[in-house]
C-alpha cells in the first residue's frame, strides 16, 4: 500500500511540474471535439430463412418461411425516431409427397391490423413468424407464432398465434401464453394493451 501512494505522490508531482508555464500557452490550446454520428438512413432488418417437416392430419408437409424489408411498403418511423423499412413474410407449406402447394402467402403488417391496435400498429413493423414448437404435439393443425412490434425495444411486442387447418384455412387471434418469439433476440412477449398501472 505503502508503495501505491508513493507511486500516486510522484506521479502527481511530475503532472505538476510538466505544467509549469502552462498558463501562458493557454490560450493559445483549443480542444476541438469531433462527434461522429451514424448516417440516419432508412434501415432494415435482416433477412431470415427458416424451413423444416412436420407431419399434420397423418401428412408430411414442408414449409418454408422468408422474411424480406418491403421497400415498396409505408416505412416505419419507431419510438426512438429511427425510420424502418417494414417487412413482408412469405410462408409456403408443401405436401411431401408430391411437392403440391398446401399453403401459399405473403404476409404483411397490415394483415393482423384487425387485431393489433392502431396506435401501436403505426410505429412498429411485422418482425417474424416461426413454427410454435410449443404446440408440436398437436399434429391436427399448423401452429405458427407471429410477432408485431418495435425492432429496438424488446418490450413492445405484439405476440400472435396463426393457425392452419388440415383444410388450408387460416385463423388469426392474439397469443396470450406464447413465450417463443420469432427471431428477435432477446425479445420478450409483452402486450402492449395491458395496463401496467
Amino acid at each position: 500500500m505503502k508503495l501505491y501512494n508513493s507511486i500516486l505522490i510522484m506521479a502527481s508531482a511530475l503532472a505538476l511540474t510538466a505544467c509549469s508555464g502552462c498558463d501562458d500557452k493557454k490560450e493559445d490550446q483549443k480542444i476541438v471535439v469531433t462527434k461522429v454520428e451514424k448516417p440516419k438512413g432508412t434501415q432494415s432488418m435482416d433477412d431470415r430463412n427458416l424451413s423444416d417437416t412436420l407431419t399434420i392430419a397423418g401428412s408430411k408437409y414442408e414449409f418454408s418461411i422468408n422474411m424480406t424489408a418491403d421497400k415498396n411498403l409505408p416505412k416505419v418511423k419507431v419510438e426512438s425516431g429511427d425510420e424502418y423499412y417494414d417487412n413482408q413474410i412469405h410462408l409456403l407449406i408443401k405436401k411431401k409427397s408430391d411437392g403440391s402447394v398446401f399453403y401459399d402467402k405473403t404476409f404483411r403488417k397490415d394483415d393482423f391490423a384487425s387485431i393489433v391496435p392502431a396506435d401501436f400498429m403505426k410505429k412498429s413493423l411485422l418482425l417474424g413468424v416461426v413454427y410454435d414448437y410449443d404446440k408440436a404435439d398437436d399434429h391436427s393443425r399448423f401452429n405458427f407464432a407471429a410477432s408485431v412490434g418495435d425492432p429496438e425495444d424488446d418490450e413492445m411486442l405484439f405476440p400472435l398465434r396463426l393457425v392452419i387447418s388440415a383444410s388450408g384455412a387460416l385463423s388469426v387471434e392474439k397469443d396470450v401464453i406464447n413465450s417463443e418469439v420469432p427471431e428477435n433476440t432477446g425479445v420478450a412477449t409483452i402486450d402492449p394493451t395491458e395496463d401496467e398501472g
